[in-house]
């Protein structure tokens, strides 16, 4: 028992040591924001922006470099500094609350267009939720990443749907700092602009995608469950393998892929039952080598650009008459 004790103590400590050497291996960069506090003299303390020259300004010792500095070595050079002035003084903390040198612009369908900053900048996939997820107008199979360069940026076109279900993380591309992604709308989406639901915004969501009746963002207001989000998502297609559905689970620094036999769980309840928590990306994918499932796959993509050609039809032929 006490050798368990000291095994999870072990662990835990660990843990919390990689976090903060994580952290403090961060290398700041312009533009970033930085809290910096002197325990000794708090009324020092102060919160600033690195400028594009690299350089901070603070009370008592005026500009220092910060950029291309870990906040350990800055709260060195600082304490350095300092105490030429007050010998008092020797600690201060370096924390990096805005991550603005690493910034990600997100444009097009998704619920909140912007510029995020990060810490460890995520794959695609981790950026489009971290910008409130795609709209129901999304194409995710056309996303387009400009990749920012020294001297000219690099184009990339990637089809962020096919991984979406195959539950195929490793595929999914990194981005950099200043990269920019673009999630187009659907050709085959008809109606106004896209709007998001008052129920979407926040956290409290999940996704689900592949062989349902309605792919997309649903809200999660209370307990759901694996066949709760199906329903909600108007059901399974006749397409659909509930032998291989994947979650795709959002972690505190990296994406987990869960794999359920909804099947087992449905004919003899012996798969425990998953709850959905928030940000979830659900996969329901097609069953493989199935010519009934690849027929209906293609009608599924065809009955709405044969609604979208038989409305443009009736309006030519209504012109016409008039």
């Amino acid at each position: 028992m006490r050798s368990k004790l000291v095994l999870t103590f072990f662990l835990c400590f660990s843990l919390i040591a990689a976090n903060l050497l994580m952290a403090q291996d961060y290398v700041i960069g312009p533009e970033d924001v930085l809290s910096v506090t002197f325990w000794q003299q708090p009324e020092l303390n102060t919160t600033t922006t690195v400028k594009q020259d690299g350089k901070i300004a603070l009370p008592v010792i005026g500009e220092i470099t910060a950029a291309n500095l870990t906040p350990s070595q800055l709260s060195g050079k600082i304490v350095e500094r300092i105490s030429f002035y007050n010998k008092n003084i020797s600690q201060a903390t370096v924390v990096v609350t805005g991550y603005n040198s690493r910034m990600i612009f997100v444009q097009g369908q998704v619920a909140a267009p912007g510029k995020y900053g990060f810490e460890r900048i995520p794959n695609l996939w981790e950026v489009i939720r971290e910008a409130g997820g795609p709209t129901e107008f999304a194409d995710l199979g056309n996303v387009t990443i400009i990749r920012a360069g020294e001297q000219e940026n690099k184009v990339e076109k990637f089809d962020l749907e096919r991984y979406l279900k195959t539950g195929d993380l490793s595929k999914i591309p990194q981005l950099g700092p200043g990269d920019a992604i673009n999630i187009p709308r659907s050709v085959i989406s008809a109606g106004g602009e896209a709007s998001v639901p008052a129920q979407f915004q926040g956290r409290d969501i999940y996704y689900i995608y592949g062989q349902v009746g309605k792919p997309g963002a649903y809200p999660l207001n209370e307990s759901v469950d694996l066949l709760d989000a199906v329903a909600l998502a108007g059901g399974t297609t006749p397409a659909a393998d509930m032998k291989k559905v994947r979650v795709i689970a959002k972690g505190e620094r990296y994406s987990q892929v869960i794999r359920v036999d909804m099947e087992k769980y449905i004919n003899k309840g012996t798969t425990p039952r998953y709850m959905v928590k928030p940000e979830d990306t659900l996969v329901i994918p097609a069953k493989e080598n199935s010519g009934f499932g690849k027929a209906w796959s293609i009608a599924k993509d065809l009955i709405p650009l044969t609604g979208a050609i038989t409305s443009l039809y009736l309006l030519i032929d209504r012109l016409q008459a008039d």
